[in-house]
């Protein structure tokens, strides 16, 4: 009889481990997860289509590849620069490169996974139109894009783009200033 009572309560305590309330496996520290934060940084890459506004039917539109490093100071707030080199032609075949350098500030607030960054930039530029070279180009960018946080490190995404770049000639030349707008798709990545 001893026996089948001790079994029987060694059975009962092994049956109460099997159905035990999990209540203290939980630790909450309070602390909440943000995708950004402070000290965080990313490198970008853009291919961008280039779309002229204010060269009439002369200039068609090119292409270009962007390439960005950013690092954040608050969860919405980052600083950083870019290097885009661009290529458009004229209707004679005439060649327009543009190798603009800036720097800015992005404004990115987020929704779940999805990021909306706004940013302005501000650099110079070096430009070849046919043979000829002008440096420097005073270059002026805002852009706005939708991103989609793929992974941790990774992050997809869309932006349109305004850039102004105009040519600083000396006192007794004409200064031009060429308007674009851009479309690129984008990748990110972030560490």
């Amino acid at each position: 009889m001893k026996r089948i009572l001790s079994i029987l309560l060694t059975l009962c305590l092994c049956s109460m481990a099997v159905f035990a309330d999990e209540q203290g496996d939980e630790y909450d520290d309070g602390y909440v997860y943000q995708q950004n934060g402070a000290g965080d940084r990313f490198l970008k890459i853009e291919l961008d289509g280039l779309f002229p506004l204010n060269f009439g039917d002369s200039l068609k539109p090119g292409f270009g590849v962007n390439l960005g490093y950013y690092k954040f100071f608050s969860d919405k707030f980052a600083v950083g620069g870019e290097v885009m080199v661009t290529n458009s032609f004229s209707i004679g075949n005439k060649a327009l490169f543009m190798i603009p350098l800036t720097g800015g500030i992005i404004f990115q607030p987020s929704a779940g996974k999805f990021e909306f960054p706004l940013l302005l930039n501000v650099g110079l530029a070096t430009e070849t139109w046919a043979s000829m070279s002008y440096w420097p180009a005073l270059t002026f960018k805002a852009s706005a894009g939708v991103y989609y946080r793929f992974s941790e490190s990774w992050s997809f995404g869309a932006s349109t783009s305004f850039m102004s770049i105009t040519e600083l000639f000396a006192k007794n030349q004409k200064q031009q200033t060429g308007m674009f707008v851009t479309g690129a798709l984008n990748a990110r990545y972030h560490f």
